[in-house]
């Protein structure tokens, strides 16, 4: 059988005073708003197939270059797929607009006022080479990205005024109000999505350096291959610790994840064509509308798919800048439109 190939066009810590606060129950998931959509002992989420074979690699040819396995520090430019490697204390679920479910923490405890979260991991919990992951493990990667991780990660754990580990399994943050004396309300889900590092592994390493070296990992793929700015393969872990959890019953099914990188995007399109990749996300309106067009489609070898997703895009396109004189002239702006190609 001819192999059929997919395009897709997708529209350091300061200890606080006790908080006098009431007991918070110990919960399964936590929501932004409301409540979770799946209840306590739920087997899995609906839109994935919990009896999906497994096997096969998925192939892609994608554009860029990457200098590092370590995507959490602004030092160089990470390679596409880590997050198959590193995992967090809780997952999402893509049917909802921001609710988080066990992960590396089997539950969680946050108070009506969301001034502090307590997160229990999950005792099965493990890194690669079959240690567990420990409430050391958290409390060094908050430490190190409150030190070295990308901007963003630094803004939202500045917001954790102390962190703790009572004991092996269990890590508790109090947050800091601001400065209208409430907490930010986020903050438990953010602290539940942040990436968990092994402390073993990293000792006598540079968190805030590049490196390429496979990082240990607890999530459901590993490194297998990597060669910078050309190609990184994934494998499955088989053993992997959480497989049969709610949260991850279902999916990684691929055996082998495959990025081989282009400079540009019209060779990476070229490669596809010519059978180097198995999956295309297209963002371009004018390669959707003719650069497939040929032998391979027309055969039925690529097959071009819309799938709505109901999410916002990012705007593609020229944005005119109007607080600037020659843009505010509407005959500029029809003149530039008429002299662009499609």
């Amino acid at each position: 059988m001819p192999f059929i190939l997919l395009a897709l066009l997708c529209l350091a810590f300061f200890p606080l005073a006790a908080r006098a606060e009431p007991p918070a129950k110990a919960v399964h998931a936590i929501a932004m708003h409301g409540d979770p959509a799946y209840p306590p002992g739920f087997a899995h989420f609906a839109y994935v197939n919990p009896d999906a074979p497994k096997g096969g690699a998925l192939r892609q040819a994608v554009t860029g270059g990457f200098d590092t396995l370590n995507p959490h520090v602004v030092k160089g430019v990470p390679a596409l797929g880590l997050g198959f490697v590193f995992e967090t204390m809780l997952a999402r679920s893509w049917d909802e607009p921001f609710s988080l479910y066990g992960l590396l923490a089997e539950s969680l405890e946050v108070p009506e006022d969301r001034g502090a979260a307590t997160f229990h991991l999950n005792p099965a919990a493990r890194w690669h080479d079959g240690t567990p992951v420990t409430a050391a493990d958290v409390l060094f990667s908050l430490e190190v990205q409150r030190a070295h991780g990308t901007p963003n990660r630094r803004q939202y754990y500045a917001k954790v005024a102390s962190a703790a580990a009572p004991d092996d399994r269990t890590v508790r943050f109090v947050f800091a109000p601001g400065p209208d004396g409430r907490f930010d309300r986020e903050m438990p889900l953010l602290m539940g999505l942040m990436p968990i590092h092994a402390k073993a592994w990293w000792a006598g390493r540079d968190f805030a350096a590049t490196t390429l070296d496979p990082p240990l990992g607890s999530g459901p793929y590993r490194v297998k291959q990597a060669e910078a700015g050309r190609r990184i393969v994934y494998e499955r872990v088989a053993d992997y610790w959480g497989r049969d959890l709610p949260s991850r019953r279902g999916l990684f099914n691929v055996d082998a994840l495959d990025f081989t990188y282009y400079r540009d995007d019209s060779v990476a399109l070229e490669a596809f064509l010519a059978g180097q990749g198995d999956v295309r996300r297209e963002s371009d309106p004018a390669k959707w509308a003719t650069g497939y067009d040929g032998p391979a489609l027309r055969a039925g070898r690529i097959v071009l798919e819309e799938l709505p997703h109901r999410r916002p895009e990012f705007a593609r396109g020229l944005i005119f800048n109007t607080r600037r004189p020659p843009f505010q002239d509407i005959r500029v702006r029809r003149a530039l439109g008429l002299a662009t190609d499609f």
